[in-house]
């Protein structure tokens, strides 16, 4: 059956009557931080108190501060945000002041609007209308709850401080470089870009809630091997600058080892957990937040992966002996990971009271919930069951013997990545819904979990944000998001499309995006906008300006606007489904789902006279350059154009904590795998950008690449962007503009406005964890 895309005859441009230039400035308006006054209230920032939640409510012309009664759904007008930018800007004697409304939040006796600004916290007294600037924030320092104490380190070693009596302590004298406390690891894959940029963060470390321990950790990276990196262009110099840290790459003998450390602020000492240190081949586990404190501080539960993440072990450790005891062990053929959340935050509720943990697993090939007795360490039973995956925990309700998660997949009526919000009793029964419109849920609980905000959408639908009681019954409608700005710009919403995959039972997803001035009569080529994951998947199934993953659905609507169909796919080798969906591509990670993509293009060929088959293009940036130059080298008579930026062509110059857990132990197999090893089969027009400064995947991956491709005599063109970094490239105008340029001119086989000039994101336009 023929797909067609409802659209009125006014939007209908030709490009031969359209000027290029018009066309790129188009484009630009699709990027979502030149949206913000298109679309209003498509995410509101929750800020919670005992007995309302807040939240500012935008308009054209204003921006509201609203208080919302959680008993009675009534709303009340409390603050202008331009009265309080305006006296902020007063008082900082700064022009063009602007506080995003992420930033925010609310605290009681008196209430006050808190929020940081700059280099200091601020607060805005409701009833006394006066704006007070209360505290300057010190990131290098780890103030206690009772803001009696600061955590900090000095010649890296720990350091106490009392705020009472102004007396400093010196915990340690054994630390030393590459041996210290509280550090982040250089393998965080942006070490040399916080020197750079000066950035400070904070200790890493966790303090106790009664304010008397801290969970720390002595970071061993002697081992670690060194890598370069050459900065060409530094700022007042013309002799090149050689930056060194140490990083892992898959295969080598020495991963960052974290030794996790109970600081005892009482008695001013430190006790070491009786334990092998962790392996920290990315991140610590304290930054993953796999450590936690028990609910009265006299225990400490952590995680423990295995190298190349075939075991998951949870320990409880006495934080005044430092003696510890293992509660749950799994281990997989694979991989095993603590949740389908990107970065990995664990879903598991310590029940201490019972004696029992609820712990997440994907040993039924779905991601469910299991009920363990902590004292045999066995399961009691699962709590979850079927085809379907459980996302999230939430909280467990004991008094009502209400489990509450977000879960995938349950109503086979609806698209299988819409995130709704389930509870249960612990043994499993009473299973429902608490969010059954027929979209995508994203679940904002209230701190005293007695109420939630829900906001729903899905990517051709504006978001309706709610708030609802905990056994799902609406205690008021918020706010529906306005996006008539789209409409005004003459917005063709994409379309959400399955296809059979490559082993023709499964379903794959994606969405499908066209230009404003669609024309169905005309041939348009199409473009792959590919991520492969496998820790994430990239097409978004909800509407959102704000996500830091999912606003890729923006910039490719930016880069249809110039002439293309362009879609997300995502194939096998993803999370979100099954366990053996997501380890299709385990060992095989060169496959990124190409197979999958080349299926779905076809066949929306099929759907969609208006495409062009023979006139491909893919474009990727990191995993997905790696992928964009894959299927470029094999699948050289289907895609004709690619552009590749900051690619990690070899798993081998990238971190072992990407490749050894999605590609195995075994670094042998990692050579066929190499992008360069099969330089020879490059045929098309082939783009290749890297960020000169990027300690994220280093430009050797890229160059290496080039090397071959050289040797073999292949034509490809190349970018090397000095200065800026796996980040600052990503959102660098100049590399957007390089990209449309190449498809424009290689794929669309017309003239580039000379020098076009993007306007660069603000510094503060929100980027939300989408995950």
């Amino acid at each position: 059956m023929k797909a067609q895309v409802n659209i009125t005859n006014e939007k209908i441009i030709t490009n031969q009557k359209d000027d290029m230039y018009v066309t790129y400035q188009r484009a630009e308006q699709f990027f979502p931080w030149n949206l913000q006054n298109d679309v209003l209230n498509s995410t509101l920032f929750p800020y919670w108190t005992h007995d309302a939640l807040y939240y500012f409510q935008e308009s054209i012309s204003r921006k509201v501060l609203l208080k919302v009664d959680l008993q009675t759904g009534e709303k009340e007008s409390i603050l202008d945000y331009q009265i309080l930018i305006d006296v902020l800007s007063c008082q900082t004697q700064k022009s063009n002041v602007n506080v995003p409304l992420d930033r925010f939040s609310m605290k009681e006796n008196p209430l006050r609007l808190c929020f940081t600004y700059e280099k200091d916290k601020w607060h805005y007294d409701i009833s006394e209308k006066t704006l007070i600037k209360y505290e300057k924030i010190s990131p290098d320092k780890l103030k206690s709850p009772d803001n009696n104490w600061v955590f900090w380190i000095k010649d890296h070693n720990i350091y106490l401080t009392d705020l009472k009596s102004q007396q400093d302590y010196q915990l340690t004298s054994d630390g030393q470089q590459y041996y210290d406390y509280a550090s982040s690891p250089e393998t965080n894959t942006h070490a040399v870009t916080q020197r750079l940029e000066n950035i400070v963060s904070p200790p890493v470390a966790i303090w106790s809630t009664d304010s008397t321990k801290i969970i720390t950790h002595k970071l061993d990276q002697r081992k670690v091997k060194t890598l370069h990196i050459l900065q060409n262009s530094p700022q007042d110099s013309q002799r090149p600058l050689l930056h060194s840290y140490r990083m892992s790459f898959s295969g080598d003998e020495d991963l960052p080892l974290a030794e996790l450390i109970i600081v005892d602020v009482l008695n001013k000492k430190t006790i070491p957990l009786k334990m092998e240190p962790l392996l920290s081949p990315y991140l610590t586990p304290i930054e993953f937040k796999w450590v936690w404190w028990s609910q009265d501080n006299q225990k400490i539960y952590f995680l423990r992966e295995a190298r190349g993440s075939k075991e998951l072990i949870l320990f409880v450790a006495d934080t005044n002996t430092g003696i510890i005891r293992t509660l749950v062990r799994e281990t997989a053929k694979t991989y095993i990971e603590p949740s389908q959340h990107f970065l990995w935050p664990h879903q598991i509720i310590i029940l201490e009271d019972r004696n029992e943990i609820i712990w997440l697993s994907e040993r039924s090939n779905y991601s469910h919930l299991y009920l363990y007795d902590r004292e045999s360490n066995t399961v009691k039973w699962a709590i979850t069951e079927g085809d379907w995956c459980v996302r999230e925990v939430h909280f467990f309700d004991a008094k009502n013997n209400w489990l509450y998660f977000t879960a995938c997949g349950y109503n086979k009526n609806i698209d299988p990545y819409y995130r709704q919000l389930f509870r249960c009793h612990l043994d499993g029964t009473e299973l429902e819904c608490l969010t059954n419109e027929r979209a995508h849920h994203s679940i904002y609980i209230s701190p005293d979990k007695n109420c939630f905000l829900d906001t729903y959408s899905t990517i051709n639908t504006a978001p309706v944000n709610i708030l609802k009681s905990l056994d799902g019954k609406l205690i008021c409608h918020l706010e529906t998001a306005d996006i008539q700005g789209l409409s005004a710009l003459n917005w063709v919403p994409p379309k959400r499309f399955s296809v059979t995959g490559r082993d023709g039972e499964n379903l794959i997803y994606g969405n499908i995006y066209f230009p404003s001035n669609f024309d169905p009569n005309k041939k348009y080529p199409i473009i792959d906008h590919i991520y492969p994951g496998p820790q994430v998947f990239r097409t978004s199934p909800y509407f959102t300006l704000y996500g830091a993953i999912f606003r890729s659905t923006w910039t490719a609507q930016a880069l249809a606007e110039l002439g293309f169909i362009v879609i997300h796919v995502d194939g096998f080798g993803t999370p979100g489904r099954s366990k053996c969906f997501h380890d299709i591509t385990y060992e095989n990670m060169s496959d990124c789902g190409i197979p999958d993509h080349v299926i779905a293009i076809k066949e929306l060929a099929y759907q969609y006279d208006c495409i062009d088959l023979e006139r491909v293009g893919i474009t990727g940036y990191s995993g997905g350059a790696f992928a964009a130059a894959r299927a470029m080298l094999m699948y050289p008579e289907f895609f004709k154009v690619g552009v590749a930026a900051a690619g990690n062509h070899d798993l081998r110059c990238y971190p072992a904590s990407y490749g050894e857990k999605y590609n195995g132990l075994n670094t042998d197999t990692y050579a066929e795998q190499s992008n360069a090893y099969h330089a020879d089969k490059l045929e098309g027009k082939l783009l290749l950008i890297h960020g000169e400064m990027d300690d994220n995947v280093h430009p050797c991956a890229t160059l290496q690449l080039v090397d071959a491709l050289i040797k073999h005599n292949k034509d490809f063109d190349m970018l090397i962007m000095p200065n800026q970094n796996h980040r600052s490239t990503f959102d660098h105008p100049y590399y957007m503009r390089r990209q449309w340029d190449y498809f424009v001119m290689h794929l669309l086989n017309q003239t580039s406005p000379k020098n076009y000039h993007i306007k660069p994101m603000s510094l503060d336009f929100p980027q939300l964890m989408d995950w």
